[in-house]
């Protein structure tokens, strides 16, 4: 168990360079393009902290990725301004939702003329697919309109495409909790959890969440095949 209540690590920058296994040029390099947070000073030395250690490992796992310096500081600054880790780490491939904004009308055109109800509207907000701005516009998800307009143009209702969707997000929960249980137990363990960082963890998840996607897509592709041969059946008898 971690002691909670040790105090900070310190260290010179000889020790910081040491601990990072990298060198102490290097260190002063990063610090002078902004690069490493300033050292806290007493006296005449500089002391560094983990914050430092763990910034050093970032910008390592993030040069293993092929990022230049110059890429590293506009991502960092990206950080500091609010940009998600995933998207920081490359975690891209996943499908992040693409947001455009649209009047009431327009929204309606791209659903053929189907006016979104009050409650459908705000059902939609409490899902997050959409989002009230200003003037009464709205922000939507855009994977949300080209799927549920393609839906509601086969005759099915909006507020059943909401309810297939709310119901579809529990589901889709519980299929990530399985990946992801399956990540923790076979994948974590064979990474080396004091250089893995960010970097080489993006570098799995990049490569476990489109293949997640594409066996949730292959099963349910064969169940919809046996319940559409199944209903043929039916009505056919």
């Amino acid at each position: 168990m971690t002691d909670s209540t040790r105090a900070p690590a310190e260290y010179t920058v000889d020790e910081l360079a040491r601990v990072a296994d990298t060198m102490t040029t290097t260190v002063r390099m990063y610090q002078a393009k902004g690069l490493l947070q300033p050292p806290t000073k007493r006296g005449r030395v500089a002391f560094y902290g983990d914050a430092h250690l763990e910034r050093l490992g970032l910008i390592s796992a993030l040069q293993r990725r092929g990022h230049s310096l110059a890429g590293i500081a506009d991502l960092l600054d990206g950080v500091q301004h609010g940009v998600d880790l995933p998207e920081l780490i490359g975690v891209r491939t996943w499908g992040s939702p693409s947001r455009i904004t649209v009047s009431p009308a327009e929204l309606a055109d791209r659903f053929d003329g189907v006016a979104l109800t009050a409650d459908d509207l705000m059902r939609a907000a409490q899902m997050g697919l959409i989002s009230i701005v200003a003037d009464g516009a709205v922000s939507v998800d855009e994977r949300f309109i080209d799927v549920g307009a393609e839906i509601v143009r086969m005759g099915i209702p909006v507020s059943e495409v909401l309810t297939q969707w709310d119901q579809l997000r529990d589901d889709a929960a519980a299929i990530s909790a399985r990946f992801t249980a399956a990540f923790a137990a076979h994948l974590w363990p064979s990474l080396d959890a004091a250089s893995a960082s960010v970097g080489e963890v993006g570098d799995v998840l990049d490569r476990l969440g489109p293949l997640a996607q594409r066996v949730v897509a292959l099963a349910l592709e064969s169940a919809l095949r046996a319940d559409a041969t199944a209903f043929a059946n039916r009505i056919s008898d």
